[in-house]
């Protein structure tokens, strides 16, 4: 098996992805701080697990993602959550934490 270079904007993208989860799990432990840690993770898969169920039945919310994904397209390259916080969050609904 050969190894494939990963670019660097793929580096990024999961480094953002891992950085929002990092964040979500924090949240888990909010909304019940009697989790340990490694039980807000499961939760946490759980959750991911579970939400193209939750897209589809919330057409706002599926919409919103679309929205965000042309928005991605549009921007290319130079996205970034930065970019996202700065354009996309704050001209939808979704509250910026």
């Amino acid at each position: 098996m050969t190894k494939q270079k990963i670019s660097s904007k793929v580096v990024r993208a999961r480094s953002l992805a891992i950085y929002e989860l990092d964040q979500f799990i924090d949240y888990i432990h909010i909304v019940d701080p009697k989790l340990n840690i490694d039980q807000a993770i499961v939760l946490a898969a759980f959750a991911l697990h579970d939400l193209p169920q939750l897209f589809q039945i919330n057409p706002e919310l599926l919409n919103r993602l679309k929205e965000i994904a042309q928005e991605i397209r549009k921007k290319g390259s130079e996205c970034d959550r930065l970019t996202l916080v700065n354009g996309v969050r704050s001209s939808g609904d979704v509250n910026q934490t």
